[in-house]
């Protein structure tokens, strides 16, 4: 799910982190799983240069990721009223904190970064899913950079550049990707080799695909489709391509191309209904994605 929620009750996101730091905010990305938030990524921007530091941030159990889009001269932490850490970042390092510990920052310099929100029911969550034990902290070097991180948040960032509806399936897929990272790499997860094998049953292939085919033109997402196959999103996204070889969103793209030349060869509807009957959002999306 993209954007849409009250980042005020949800959690230090959106526009709640937006009024706490004093920056320009743009809510992204709200991943949800089982009807409940897992991930949030909020871009934030300010072109001011000193930053008073923040008043202590009210104790919740969920995790705040700082990556770093652009250098910054000095950021510095505080954790129930003790310093934590003060210092340079370059572009492409990360800061984790645990916003159980009540956290204050100072900024220096310029701010361009991503601030990526996680709850701690959402990495529980992920870990029983997978047969796993329980994620006890989120952990990184703030000098490190994550060049995974930095993938997944240009995908991210290029993906809501094109088109916020179209690519719902898509930045679905990021989200999940991100949860699974951050357990990781990050939380030192490990799943049974056993929660990794195997494709789709061919029952659940053959659902996904009419589904797919039958709702080209609305916002479809990943836990949609995994719904109709009795699976988690990550289970079904993960499934799905051992089955088919590509992704979710690769075959709903390519569903869409395929129906979108069968229109233009064989009706004479105008390119703005052609790009809405085929889910493309409108027709100056439609020309840039037909055209390569």
């Amino acid at each position: 799910m993209i954007g849409g929620g009250d980042s005020t009750v949800l959690g230090f996101f959106g526009s709640r982190l937006s009024e706490h730091l004093g920056m320009e905010a743009d809510l992204l990305l709200e991943t949800r799983r089982h009807g409940k938030l897992a991930l949030a990524a909020t871009r934030l921007t300010c072109s001011r240069f000193v930053f008073a530091r923040t008043p202590p941030m009210p104790s919740e159990p969920a995790f705040s990721i700082f990556h770093q889009l652009g250098e910054l001269e000095r950021h510095s932490c505080w954790l129930a009223g003790r310093p934590k850490f003060s210092g340079s970042f370059s572009a492409g390092t990360v800061s984790v904190t645990d916003l159980l510990d009540s956290p204050q920052w100072e900024y220096r310099g310029p701010v361009e970064a991503l601030q990526y929100y996680v709850p701690r029911r959402a990495l529980d969550d992920f870990a029983r899913e997978h047969d796993a034990k329980p994620v006890e902290t989120l952990r990184w070097s703030r000098d490190r950079r994550d060049p995974c991180l930095s993938t997944i948040s240009s995908l991210l960032l290029s993906a809501i550049e094109e088109d916020r509806t179209t690519n719902q399936l898509f930045v679905d897929q990021i989200g999940l990707s991100l949860l699974a990272h951050f357990a990781q790499t990050y939380g030192g997860l490990r799943t049974y080799d056993g929660a990794l094998e195997g494709g789709l049953a061919p029952w659940q292939e053959r659902r996904a695909k009419e589904i797919m085919r039958a709702r080209l033109a609305s916002r479809l997402t990943i836990a949609d489709v995994a719904a109709e196959c009795r699976l988690t999103p990550s289970h079904f996204a993960r499934s799905f391509r051992r089955s088919a070889g590509i992704a979710p969103h690769e075959y709903l793209s390519r569903l869409r191309m395929d129906e979108a030349k069968r229109l233009l060869t064989t009706t004479k509807l105008p390119l703005a209904d052609i790009a809405l009957i085929c889910g493309f959002g409108d027709q100056s999306y439609f020309t840039r994605v037909f055209s390569r």
